[in-house]
């Protein structure tokens, strides 16, 4: 157990600790910061997502005809305030601007009409340019929901179509915007990336560090002998976990601070561009996420602690992580992540991604201890 300690303020020592920081603050900056400081991203999203935020916990997933006439009511309503204003503003009258629906067809080529409305729309206090563009485009999710499902039908074939003939018979109408969605999408493929970073930096001189200073030979020739690697092998999964764990809290407490949670009972048919090949709320995908992200980032931890016994020299090692970090940003963040369940690719592409990996993983541990057992020590 104490050598078992020793290995972890190895690990842990000061210069790789000061390296993840700077990293972390680094991408932190690059790739995170956007999707927390501004969500929703400008307007009619804000607007959007603040109807959706009042409407959720009145209505839920499920918007039948009797509830979907009382959405159109409170649209005409805000036209009516929409229709009062204009009908007062002396500008308005002036260029004959008396209703929303004039307001909402003014001709472009108009340079009078069309000053007034970027006045009004981008340069004034009023909201109703904006709320009433996105309660237009809720109420045009609920009325064309079936003309795109029965769409996705007609081009798709076997599985895919079986699927979306699913969801046009359960009558799942897609009503809520892809925002929320596609904000943590973004999340969580940044957090990954940030997260593999992290630990390919932490785990990669684990066994290089002690060869390239030659202690090796020491440690197995002592008492415990080559059961060291082992010991140094648990401490490196051990790190990953720990690391894994603690950027997950603090990345994730930081999307907390979106508040998202209005959503988190919806299940994922409700957003729409989304489709998905299961039944899940939206929380329950963002469990599934996460415990994939956990997963790739312990598995790319014994990947590269696999390096690091094969790598003959720190050049050699570095070109070797570039060459999978790549390969887990380009490939495995997505279709193994963000994509995981998405049903443009495959059903047991995500199922048979995984068992490729812990295949590959559990054949580099075999091959590094097969390799170490019978190394001669000189």
């Amino acid at each position: 157990m104490q050598l078992f300690w020793m290995e972890m303020r190895k690990i842990f020592s000061w210069k790789i600790v000061a390296l993840i920081l700077f990293i972390n603050i680094l991408l932190y900056w690059l790739l995170f910061d956007f999707h927390i400081e501004y969500f929703p991203n400008g307007r009619p999203t804000g607007d959007t997502f603040a109807i959706e935020q009042q409407l959720i916990p009145k209505y839920g997933a499920e918007i039948d005809e009797k509830e979907y006439k009382e959405l159109v009511a409170m649209f005409e309503q805000e036209k009516k305030k929409a229709d009062a204003f204009l009908d007062h503003d002396p500008k308005a009258t002036a260029l004959g601007i008396t209703t929303y629906e004039a307001f909402r067809h003014i001709d472009s080529e108009d340079e009078q009409l069309s000053e007034y409305r970027n006045d009004i729309t981008f340069h004034s206090a009023e909201d109703f340019p904006w709320v009433l563009q996105a309660w237009e485009s809720l109420i045009e999710r609920y009325q064309y929901h079936e003309k795109s499902l029965q769409g996705e039908i007609e081009r798709t074939s076997g599985a895919q179509q079986q699927r979306f003939e699913q969801l046009l018979n359960d009558r799942k109408h897609t009503i809520y915007s892809s925002i929320v969605l596609d904000n943590f999408r973004s999340i969580t493929e940044n957090l990954a990336i940030i997260i593999l970073f992290s630990i390919a930096i932490l785990l990669s001189p684990i066994f290089l560090r002690d060869r390239v200073t030659s202690i090796i030979p020491l440690q197995y020739t002592s008492k415990k002998g080559r059961r060291i690697f082992w010991t140094k092998w648990l401490a490196g999964l051990v790190s990953a976990v720990f690391i894994t764990i603690v950027l997950m809290s603090i990345y994730l407490a930081m999307y907390a601070t979106n508040n998202t949670s209005s959503h988190f009972d919806l299940p994922l048919s409700s957003f729409s561009w989304y489709y998905y090949w299961y039944d899940m709320t939206f929380f329950q995908f963002l469990i599934l996420t996460i415990a994939a992200v956990f997963i790739i980032a312990v598995l790319l931890g014994i990947v590269s602690m696999a390096i690091s016994v094969f790598a003959h020299n720190t050049i050699a090692l570095i070109g070797i992580q570039i060459v999978v970090m790549f390969g887990m940003i380009a490939g495995v963040t997505k279709y193994m992540i963000t994509d995981i369940i998405w049903i443009w690719h495959p059903h047991w592409l995500a199922p048979a991604g995984y068992i490729l990996l812990i295949s590959l993983t559990v054949i580099l541990t075999c091959f590094a201890w097969r390799r170490e057992s019978r190394k001669d020590i000189l």
